[in-house]
């Protein structure tokens, strides 16, 4: 069991689906998984696409970092959405990380379980 801010973490998953699919041509697959490794909730966002760029890579979950500076204002995104997933699993003291090469790129995200007898009861 994870003890969080549901919205928060629905606002990484859907932030980490979003970029997968902004940012990869069409016809890209792209696999979201949920698992448990060690006393972790992973969640990892996979696609087969281009990849991304190793000279922009280190400063992807800065805020206002962008892949693609090129990008008109009206179809690329703030900058935003990496540094915000990275905050909101950090407040829930998990980690981000991106591995990337073309053709495979993964994004994971880990969160500490709670066992279920230490989570709070609800009434």
């Amino acid at each position: 069991m994870i003890i969080g801010d549901a919205g928060r973490l629905h606002q990484v998953v859907t932030n980490l689906l979003a970029n997968a699919r902004t940012h990869t041509p069409a016809g890209t697959e792209i696999t979201l998984s949920v698992g448990a490794e060690n006393d972790c909730a992973v969640i990892r966002v996979h696609d087969d696409g281009p990849g991304i760029d190793p000279q922009v890579r280190d400063e992807l979950f800065a805020r206002f970092a962008r892949g693609d500076t090129s990008r008109a204002r009206q179809t690329g995104g703030t900058g935003l959405g990496l540094a915000i997933a990275k905050a909101i699993v950090e407040g829930h003291h998990g980690t981000i990380a991106v591995a990337s090469e073309p053709g495979d790129t993964t994004f994971t995200v880990r969160l500490p379980l709670t066992p279920t007898s230490a989570a709070p009861t609800s009434y």
